[in-house]
C-alpha cells in the first residue's frame, strides 16, 4: 500500500495537501480534511487550479438598489422595526 502526498498553496495563500492512495485522493486543507475527494491527483490538481483561476480573477458583482422593498418614499425611507 502506497500513500502518497503532494504539498500546494494556491494563489489566496491556502496550504493544500493532496494525500494518494489506493482508493483515490483526499483533500486537506491544513490539516483537516476539505470534503473533498478525487479519483487522481489530475482531478484534485484540475479543481486547485480552478481555486487559482477564481482568485486571480474575481468576478465583481453589482446589485441595483431595489427600493421597492423599503417603506415609505423619496428620502424618508423606513427599514422597518
Amino acid at each position: 500500500m502506497s500513500l502518497t502526498i503532494i504539498n500546494r498553496t494556491t494563489a489566496n495563500g491556502t496550504k493544500w495537501s493532496l494525500v494518494a492512495d489506493q482508493y483515490g485522493v483526499s483533500l486537506y486543507r491544513g490539516d483537516q480534511f476539505s470534503g473533498y475527494w478525487f479519483r487522481t491527483i489530475e482531478e484534485a490538481q484540475a479543481h486547485l487550479d480552478a481555486v487559482d483561476e477564481r482568485v486571480r480573477a474575481p468576478r465583481v458583482v453589482e446589485t441595483p438598489l431595489d427600493c421597492s422593498s423599503f417603506y415609505g418614499r423619496g428620502s424618508d425611507v423606513y427599514y422597518g422595526d
